[in-house]
């Protein structure tokens, strides 16, 4: 990590680097921050494993993704070269990829994420880009400010721009590369690829989106990749049978073992996509209930009798309830109008423990000086002074929002004001904190919290 640190900031003290986010594939990736345009990117570092022949192809292939510019495709922004290695500086997505989703997705949802996946796939493919690892891990869902998603296809690090069908590549072990779940068979038994190998990758996907499980399993890698070569898998309609049957049938032939029964294109599985019809299943439609039995009217002189009577009935209860409990629960003044309209304390100095932590699962403002610095894998921290145990501190979370930690780092020694919810883990008592404009240096004259 403090060589590829370096390696970045020496490239003229341009970008911060914040944390290695991901790795693999012979490269590493690294969230960063842009000090130019003010803006997060990601860096990914190839490592020249296959001499400088390998670095060419490499410039070639980013050079080439660049030049797509397709909304539902991860923008690369700038190629550098770096000693024995390469920098691909690239669009940050904030975000979850497909393995990161909880639970299968609504199928009006799906049809709009299946549409963007094969729109990216079909640019890339008109390029003449194969993708070749598609998987769960490489499709983000990036949330815009509308509230709607959008689709984002990541780390070609194994694609190759050639228009003609290619042959798996292998590493030196002689493993083909890919996700073995995904994989076609064409793949493992190292014969040409094109397209439709990357449809059947995206086919895997839309089950997995589907079902919330992996059409190919097994409990050892040869039986996962059997499985793809018999074309073992569960049926859609077994495991969500409110999926229409033509979606059902459409995804499973996006996977079939034999190119030829794949679509051809991205663009010809796309409009197959359009030409499906979602009426639900006929098992699961509604039932059609009988008309309801027409109510006879009443006549207006007998209900309004009836609205007398039952205002009459009312106003008995109330009297006798008044008489009952002499007016006093009815009318009676609160005894102490203060402690009636005292509000909640929600501001903490740090050194409140014990107030804090009544607080657990409750919003409040803490203030204090912080000590120091430290981070746990994904979660961070600040600790205020004389907090015990680690007890009281500031906790972000870097896989829910982005926390830079060049930032946090320059709040050491200084009294700072923050908003977050008290919680505990691993028997630390914490105030997670949301977004950085939650946590603010604390003005000169500002007053720190007292109980009462």
């Amino acid at each position: 990590m403090e060589s590829a640190n370096e390696t970045v900031m020496s490239l003229g003290n341009r970008y911060t680097i914040d944390r290695e986010i991901g790795s693999g594939g012979g490269g590493s990736v690294y969230l960063a921050h842009d000090a130019v345009l003010n803006r997060w990117v990601a860096i990914k570092r190839i490592h020249d494993d296959g001499g400088s022949a390998n670095i060419a192809a490499a410039v070639r292939e980013a050079t080439q993704l660049a030049s797509l510019q397709h909304p539902n495709i991860v923008t690369i922004h700038d190629v550098l070269k770096s000693g024995e290695d390469m920098l691909v500086v690239m669009e940050h997505i904030s975000g979850q990829n497909i393995d990161q989703i909880e639970g299968p997705m609504p199928v009006d949802f799906f049809m709009d994420f299946a549409r963007q996946c094969l729109a990216a796939l079909g640019a890339a493919h008109s390029a003449g880009i194969v993708h070749r690892d598609i998987k769960a891990g490489n499709i983000m869902l990036a949330r815009l400010p509308s509230g709607d998603f959008q689709v984002k296809l990541l780390d070609f690090g194994l694609a190759k721009a050639q228009p003609e069908p290619m042959l798996q590549t292998m590493d030196q072990s002689g493993a083909v590369l890919g996700s073995i779940f995904t994989m076609a068979p064409e793949q493992f038994n190292c014969q040409p690829l094109d397209q439709r190998t990357d449809l059947y990758s995206l086919g895997c996907v839309f089950y997995q989106a589907l079902t919330a499980q992996r059409p190919f399993k097994g409990k050892t890698a040869p039986s996962v990749i059997a499985a793809h070569l018999q074309n073992d898998f569960i049926p859609i309609s077994a495991l969500r049978p409110d999926v229409p049957s033509g979606l059902c049938s459409w995804v499973e032939g996006l996977f079939a073992c034999n190119p030829a029964n794949r679509p051809p294109s991205a663009s010809a599985a796309a409009d197959a996509l359009a030409q499906i019809p979602l009426t639900p299943p006929p098992a699961l439609r509604p039932i059609l209930q009988p008309p309801p039995t027409p109510v006879k009217s009443t006549p207006f002189y007998k209900s309004s009798r009836l609205a007398v009577a039952a205002l009459s009935v009312l106003a008995l209860f109330v009297l006798a309830t008044f008489l009952l409990f002499d007016g006093k629960r009815l009318f009676a003044t609160p005894q102490n109008k203060d402690a009636e309209s005292k509000k909640v304390r929600d501001s903490f100095s740090a050194d409140e423990r014990g107030a804090i932590a009544a607080m657990d699962g409750k919003t409040i403002t803490i203030t204090g000086t912080i000590s120091q610095f430290g981070e746990e894998g994904a979660h961070r921290f600040l600790t205020f002074e004389g907090a015990s145990n680690r007890d009281a501190m500031l906790f972000f979370d870097t896989n829910i929002n982005e926390f830079p930690k060049f930032r946090l780092v320059k709040f050491a020694g200084q009294k700072i004001q923050a908003k977050g919810k008290v919680c505990e883990m691993d028997k630390r008592l914490l105030v997670a904190i949301a977004t950085m404009s939650d946590i603010s240096i604390a003005p000169p004259d500002a007053p720190t919290p007292k109980s009462k």
